[in-house]
């Protein structure tokens, strides 16, 4: 009984781990406190950073669509101001369209290199259509320097991401640094360029790749396989390749001599615009003229 009483007077002391600790002092119960403190505070704070967020980009997406509206009105400097508030929102399309806008001054005093900084701003979110325009940017000098090799950087970015027309601007880039390393006498580079692009399909990369094959250029000669990139070029449709396969035929280069067939393919090269074709076209005909006179039989025979 005595101890029952003197445990009841004298209470034990509490463990250490029952203490709080945050430095307050307290115990188990003010630990609770500060912790459900604390967890408010911070769900509060993430409910303001939503907010925020979803503010803005709500914000951003009405100045655009503000600005698209403005656009049809021509009035373009209230669009291009629209834009460039939904730009610094953070809107990659109203970086894209304001970069638009300075470098072909609408609606803002043109200013190409402010251009290519939205752009790389757009691109910066992985916006396909920025790494498009700064292809272009590259490949025409627009605001940068001219540089074919960050041009196809940027072109087959945006092709991977979906950009179907880079594909084409991948190519025809290609081909011009093709033709730039014929210049430069550096054929196997320009080779290593155009094969690829060739076995792709692409025809203007085909009938090129066909006369480095017909004049050994960067590549041993073999004017049999020449003959069947043209016929592939000349299967698109390539006004090229229609007239190559004429001096083939007409010169019996990779294939047996025909000036009949040479005339054919030269008719369809006049036909699609080929300057020369008509003068090949002239002078086959008086080739067979002569052909056919020295075939007749000698006058009093």
């Amino acid at each position: 009984m005595d101890q029952i009483e003197k445990s009841a007077e004298t209470p034990a002391p509490e463990k250490a781990s029952d203490a709080c600790g945050c430095g307050c002092g307290g115990g188990k119960g003010s630990n609770k406190i500060v912790v459900a403190i604390w967890v408010a505070l911070l769900l509060g704070f993430a409910c303001v950073l939503a907010y925020t967020r979803t503010y803005g980009r709500n914000e951003a997406e009405t100045l655009l669509r503000d600005a698209y509206g403005l656009y049809e009105k021509q009035d373009f400097a209230g669009a291009a101001e629209l834009l460039r508030r939904s730009a610094e929102l953070g809107n990659s399309w109203a970086q894209i369209y304001y970069g638009g806008c300075l470098k072909n001054g609408s609606g803002v005093a043109a200013d190409p290199a402010a251009a290519v900084e939205w752009y790389r701003k757009a691109a910066a979110q992985n916006n396909a259509v920025a790494y498009y325009e700064l292809a272009v940017c590259y490949e025409y000098g627009q605001g940068v320097a001219p540089s074919l090799d960050e041009a196809l950087a940027w072109y087959r970015k945006a092709l991977d991401g979906g950009i179907g027309e880079a594909r084409g601007a991948v190519w025809r880039v290609s081909v011009v640094k093709a033709n730039d390393l014929f210049e430069h006498q550096r054929y196997h580079e320009a080779v290593a360029i155009l094969k690829p692009m060739a076995e792709e399909g692409y025809s203007e990369a085909q009938v090129r790749y066909a006369a480095c094959l017909m004049n050994a250029s960067g590549v041993n000669p073999d004017p049999f396989a020449a003959v069947e990139w043209y016929r592939k070029a000349a299967d698109q449709q390539n006004p090229t390749a229609y007239y190559s396969l004429g001096v083939c035929y007409e010169n019996g280069e990779g294939v047996d001599r025909n000036l009949d067939t040479a005339l054919e393919w030269y008719g369809k090269a006049r036909d699609a615009g080929v300057e020369d074709a008509q003068s090949a076209i002239i002078r086959i005909d008086k080739i067979k003229a002569l052909n056919a006179k020295a075939q007749e039989p000698a006058a009093g025979q």
